[in-house]
């Protein structure tokens, strides 16, 4: 089978990129030919197809010279004209869409149909229902982002919400957790259009190793994350345990400054670039991990990593942590509440033989639910039925 994969982004980015990249790689060893559709940058991964990847739009921030480019956040013209070539030379079975919002657009869903090609669109984070891709779970919602960018991303949603764009075009829809399901329903998408198929990870983990004396938070450092809380709750530990902090973005400033004024920099490690390889050994040697976000999140695949590495979590109640987190892999707390956090970080750090069987049971979970070969046996099913209707 020829697959056609389209996002934003063709080099290693962010959690989307992560994923497709491991399904792209996961899908050639089991000989299926993969074709690309993106942005040119000289970071991109080589794929086929390159050739017609669209010039690249920084939007990052604020650029004068992007006021004569803002058209094609709407409705791209030139993505349309470079994905009819596209198809037409490589033929693919099958369009899986990630993420194409902004840089892209949804220009080139109408013409991929007219094709007769099925399309299947992976639901990475919550924009088909909200301008800003995210769904607080406070009522607090602090943003960035300047009101030139919500004006445009507002008007971007409500254009391509109007339209229907990707109700109309998009096959079938790829929720990695039920609670994006019902999200997209209660938002008015057809139930029989989505199917859940969580995220998976190549980690595999057959026993636990010993651990040190240490608990992980891993991920991007912006506000959305709620690293601030875990700080404020961990400095107020009276115990010889570490916690690194490992990731990079916008907030890792201040969140040093607040280490700082909680005078605990020798309890907290902050680490912004690791290896994948390191990171996996950083997770494996700790004592648990921690995810404090004040979002719903759509799937949570450090969580899963962590599984895969045989150890527990603590995370707050959010979206699909609440799926993926249960009483024997894991502690949720309430989002926000840094005494919940405080009192579950105290309840695993003090007890070894509760980490233990909790990473015991996780290891079990990660090698039955989030494996390379059940997700290929998923996605290749949902391929295949969509090629047989067309």
């Amino acid at each position: 089978m020829k697959i056609l994969l389209a996002n934003k982004f063709f080099y290693p980015h962010g959690g989307t990129e992560t994923y497709m990249f491991s399904l792209a790689s996961l899908l050639s060893s089991n000989g299926h030919k993969m074709v690309g559709f993106s942005q040119k940058n000289k970071k991109n991964i080589e794929i086929k197809g390159k050739e017609f990847f669209i010039n690249e739009i920084k939007l990052d921030k604020f650029y004068w010279f992007n006021i004569f480019k803002i058209g094609r956040v709407f409705w791209s013209f030139t993505a349309k004209k470079k994905i009819t070539k596209l198809i037409k030379k490589e033929n693919p079975d099958i369009v899986h869409i990630h993420n194409i919002y902004h840089q892209i657009s949804p220009s080139i869903l109408p013409v991929i149909k007219k094709t007769n090609t099925p399309i299947v669109m992976t639901v990475h984070d919550f924009k088909l229902i909200s301008p800003d891709y995210t769904l607080w779970a406070t009522k607090h919602k602090p943003s960035g982002k300047s009101i030139i960018a919500k004006l445009f991303m507002g008007l971007e949603y409500y254009f391509h919400k109007t339209i229907n764009v990707y109700k109309k075009n998009i096959d079938l829809f790829i929720a990695p957790s039920e609670f994006v399901k019902n999200k997209l329903i209660e938002d008015g998408f057809e139930a029989n259009k989505i199917i859940v198929l969580p995220h998976f990870t190549k980690i595999e983990r057959k026993k636990i190793t010993s651990e040190k004396n240490y608990i992980v938070y891993f991920g991007r450092l912006d506000k959305s994350k709620g690293i601030n809380t875990l700080i404020k709750a961990f400095a107020k530990i009276e115990s010889d345990t570490k916690l690194k902090i490992i990731g990079s973005g916008p907030e890792e400033q201040e969140l040093k400054e607040l280490t700082k004024k909680l005078n605990c920099e020798n309890k907290i490690e902050f680490i912004s670039h690791c290896k994948k390889d390191e990171l996996e050994l950083i997770i494996a040697d700790s004592m648990f991990s921690v995810f404090p976000s004040l979002v719903h999140e759509t799937f949570g695949l450090g969580i899963i990593e962590s599984y895969a590495l045989g150890k527990p979590v603590i995370a707050s109640s959010v979206g699909a942590f609440t799926e993926n987190v249960k009483n024997n892999t894991g502690i949720l707390f309430d989002t926000d509440n840094e005494k919940q956090l405080e009192k579950a970080l105290e309840k695993l750090i003090s007890d070894k033989n509760l980490r233990i069987s909790m990473g015991e049971n996780a290891l079990k979970v990660a090698n039955e639910k989030f494996t390379n070969n059940y997700h290929y046996d998923k996605i290749i099913n949902i391929y295949s039925s969509l090629v047989t209707k067309k």
